[in-house]
């Protein structure tokens, strides 16, 4: 069995994740996404929204990074779907998610109880204008699942469930179309057997994550940890690797193991909803680093700030840094870093992430980093 170093995993990683492209034509959006199998959403915009830094980060430039998944696609790359979480999904995916829906379908919908009343009515007002959104279902109050509002869950689990998909979205908003409308025929006929929907998931993850343990590769499309364990050593083109310090047995490929990065780039910021990072035991075992996300803890519990961007720097996660961007302005809200050493590339990537807001940062807002925080 193959051992590798911890410097090699970590590179591996980067490479499958995208993110040693070098420098020259920016890459095509449509590919990025199939090759990281999904971008995950989130509807945070104090800087740029989550899947544009994404897409940034792997030098996609500004306007088309808004422009590829954003709202009123005029030739959509994706839909939308419980994936690791809610995500942009290739459309070509859809039928890998035939497992997802039958569940749903089945009874593990673990949101709020749908109304059969609601369902009808969203199926009627779908019939009747092609698609809807939230506002066209009445709108809800609250937030998450905390959302008040029977239309609104009744189009959710039938999205969940596959009879209706969103594509686009209006106002930031979701549209809601019945998939034979708006999932290309060609992907939809398609219906696999839970188990074919779990291997090509984990090829996929795989091939996305480089270098991962079967926990790893489960992860990230939320599957079953055990049938993940039990499918990995039975898919072709895998080898089953060492890492240096991971006490879990791990996968690669042949492809991951002979092709070397064509380089690391020197800085970079990462969404704090990076596929990169989504799985903190696999952050923390690559780059000696983990931490919470901290948009949804009370201020006094925070120990960067509101959206912590972890930062990369040749090859590693040097620490992160918290920004609010306003009017033009970017505020600092936060700082952590390994060491003082990398306090500049905290600085850089500070001005990095501004700049993608059309932002500047305000001098003044550096916090005192006599003693900065230190990345836990």
């Amino acid at each position: 069995m193959p051992s590798i170093s911890l410097t090699q995993a970590r590179a591996i990683g980067l490479a499958a994740q995208q993110l040693t492209r070098p420098t020259g034509s920016p890459p095509d959006p449509r590919a990025l996404l199939d090759d990281l199998g999904c971008i995950q959403i989130d509807t945070i915009n104090v800087v740029r929204r989550s899947h544009e830094l994404v897409l940034l980060t792997r030098g996609v430039p500004s306007e088309p990074a808004q422009v590829a998944l954003g709202t009123d696609v005029p030739a959509p790359l994706a839909f939308e779907y419980y994936a690791h979480a809610a995500c942009f999904v290739p459309l070509r995916s859809w039928p890998l998610f035939a497992f997802r829906r039958r569940q749903f379908q089945a009874g593990r919908w673990t949101g709020p109880t749908i109304e059969p009343e609601a369902v009808a009515h969203v199926r009627g007002l779908v019939d009747d204008r092609g698609a809807v959104t939230v506002r066209d279902l009445g709108g809800s109050q609250g937030s998450g699942w905390d959302r008040s509002s029977p239309l609104k869950w009744a189009a959710e689990w039938l999205l969940a469930t596959g009879e209706l998909a969103c594509v686009r979205r209006r106002a930031w908003m979701r549209q809601y179309a019945r998939s034979t409308d708006v999932i290309p025929a060609d992907v939809r006929h398609d219906e696999l057997d839970d188990e074919s929907c779990l291997r090509q998931l984990c090829h996929i993850a795989l091939r996305a994550l480089g270098v991962a343990t079967a926990d790893d590769i489960a992860d990230y499309f939320r599957m079953p940890s055990r049938l993940v364990a039990r499918i990995m050593p039975t898919l072709p083109g895998v080898v089953p690797v060492t890492v240096e310090t991971w006490t879990a047995p791990a996968f690669t490929t042949a492809y991951h193991l002979d092709t070397a990065p064509v380089h690391v780039p020197p800085l970079t910021v990462l969404s704090p909803f990076d596929s990169l990072i989504w799985h903190r035991p696999r952050m923390q075992r690559l780059f000696g680093v983990a931490y919470k996300l901290e948009a949804y803890l009370s201020p006094d519990r925070r120990e960067c700030g509101y959206f912590g961007l972890p930062v990369l720097h040749d090859g590693q996660i040097v620490g992160r840094v918290a920004l609010r961007c306003t009017n033009g302005v970017a505020q600092v809200e936060g700082v952590q870093t390994r060491d003082a050493e990398a306090l500049p590339a905290l600085r850089r990537a500070a001005d990095q992430a501004a700049q993608w807001a059309n932002a500047t940062v305000a001098p003044h807002s550096w916090p005192n980093l006599a003693a900065p925080a230190p990345v836990r």
